[in-house]
């Protein structure tokens, strides 16, 4: 889910450096001979666009073909599930500082570009607080790490922090607050593993016993000041009946109490929206359908500026980037 940082960074790399050629050649006189480099990163990014107009098409399909699951009853494994958020400890939202059991916010200031104003990021983040999510079934936890969120933005402020004669500040933040809606589809793991923490339990246990004088003197039957290894088996015995008694004595968990939704090491699809999953696979289709569409289409016109660059067609049409350049 969501956009990989590597494609990120090569893809800015690559204009980078091909616009940076660009220019010089475009000083020197000979931008047209170079303008293939431009055309082939141009291409490889609607590329891009169309694998990540796939993925989002195959996150529709996904939402729209795995049932709905009632809480008590999931699986392990990935799953669909919504309900009401829920949370014993509030957090404050950084921006408006409203309570909320999640927050995702984006700080970006105006600077001015080569034709106009655009807005650039200078600061973001989110929370990775898990919360719950109950439905008249039962609860479960969701550890929003590595999660893509779909939010409905709750705050946007405009201003000049530092003075009028300062650039402008958009700062914008997305909140889900306690009995907010929530949809979640991600997989369901377990948060322990029962039986390799009695084991760890057992074993601290039996090194405590090593290391107080107490112990030894309970458990070493020959009064010898030190525990043979018939005397060691009994002492395990020993301390293992206790622990399984304190084990019987303590509350029993709920069955959902060791499970949580989050980010899966083989299937990494968890998205987290407050809206309901018709509206999610409309808008992810219509996101795909756009990213699928303009990338084919860049591709297209690539392709055909460098063929013309190199004479292989018959209009020998290119794209005019020397004119982006003057």
């Amino acid at each position: 889910m969501g956009i990989s940082k590597r494609w990120i960074w090569s893809i800015g790399i690559a204009l980078a450096f091909a616009i940076s050629v660009m220019r010089r050649a475009s000083a020197a006189g000979s931008a047209g001979d170079l303008g293939w480099v431009l055309d082939l990163a141009a291409a490889v990014g609607a590329a891009w666009g169309i694998r990540w107009g796939f993925r989002r098409l195959r996150e529709k399909n996904m939402i729209e073909n795995i049932p709905l699951s009632p809480i008590r009853s999931v699986a392990m494994g990935l799953t669909e599930i919504n309900g009401r958020a829920i949370q014993e400890g509030m957090l404050l939202a950084p921006l408006s500082g409203t309570r909320c059991v999640y927050y995702r916010y984006l700080v970006e200031e105006e600077r001015r570009g080569r034709r106009s104003r655009e807005w650039v990021t200078v600061d973001q983040g989110a929370s990775d607080t898990p919360f719950h999510v109950q439905d008249p079934t039962g609860r479960i936890l969701v550890v929003p790490l590595g999660g893509e969120v779909m939010l409905g933005r709750d705050y946007r402020v405009i201003d000049r922090p530092t003075g009028l004669l300062s650039p402008r500040r958009r700062s914008t933040e997305w909140r889900i607050h306690p009995d907010d809606f929530v949809f979640v589809i991600g997989t369901v793991s377990k948060m322990h593993d029962v039986v390799a923490e009695q084991r760890q339990e057992l074993l601290q246990r039996l090194q405590q016993v090593k290391k107080d004088p107490d112990a030894v003197q309970r458990f070493d039957l020959d009064g010898d000041g030190r525990i043979n290894p018939q005397e060691w088996d009994g002492a395990v015995a020993v301390v293992k009946d206790e622990l399984l008694r304190e084990q019987v004595g303590r509350p029993a968990p709920g069955p959902l109490d060791n499970l949580y939704v989050g980010k899966g090491a083989v299937e990494d699809t968890f998205l987290i929206s407050d809206r309901d999953e018709q509206s999610i696979a409309r808008s992810l289709g219509w996101k795909a359908m756009g990213a699928v569409a303009a990338g084919g289409a860049g591709v297209l016109v690539m392709a055909g500026s460098i063929l013309g660059r190199f004479g292989m067609t018959h209009s020998r049409w290119t794209f005019p980037w020397e004119s982006l350049f003057r």
